[in-house]
């Protein structure tokens, strides 16, 4: 029994791959834009109409590759302007901490006040960064 199983799986693979070298992308072999390899013997209007038909074909493929193109240009334009405005944001919320305790530092009553100016300037320093990045354009 599972002999005659095993050959019927052989004999519908061998029918499957021999129907599928007889079409190219989906289309049967035997019948082109509508006519036989019969018909395009020796006939030149059916001749010049596979021709057509297949130059219609190229001109298609042309321009679904440059839409593919393009919208490939637009994922990594995308993708960098994410990456930009991930990397702004990050650097600003650096900086809110800088600013936030440097005015604390400022405010309070050490009589030092050099560390609080520094992380004002570096929480400064950090937002102008943060922003060139989330805000630039290329």
């Amino acid at each position: 029994m599972v002999s005659k199983q095993s050959e019927n799986d052989v004999l519908t693979k061998s029918q499957s791959s021999s129907s599928r070298s007889d079409h190219i992308l989906g289309l049967p072999m035997s019948d082109l834009a509508g006519v036989t390899v019969d018909e395009i013997i020796n006939n030149k209007p059916a001749l010049t109409m596979v021709m057509h038909y297949y130059k219609q074909l190229a001109d298609e493929n042309t321009s679904l590759k440059n839409d593919l193109n393009t919208a490939g240009t637009y994922v990594s334009g995308y993708e960098k302007k994410k990456t930009d405005t991930s990397v702004g944001a990050i650097l600003q919320f650096f900086a809110s901490i800088c600013i936030g305790f440097g005015i604390n530092l400022l405010t309070s009553d050490n009589a030092k006040p050099a560390p609080g100016v520094i992380l004002l300037s570096i929480g400064i320093l950090l937002q102008i960064c943060g922003l060139y990045y989330a805000l630039r354009t290329r």
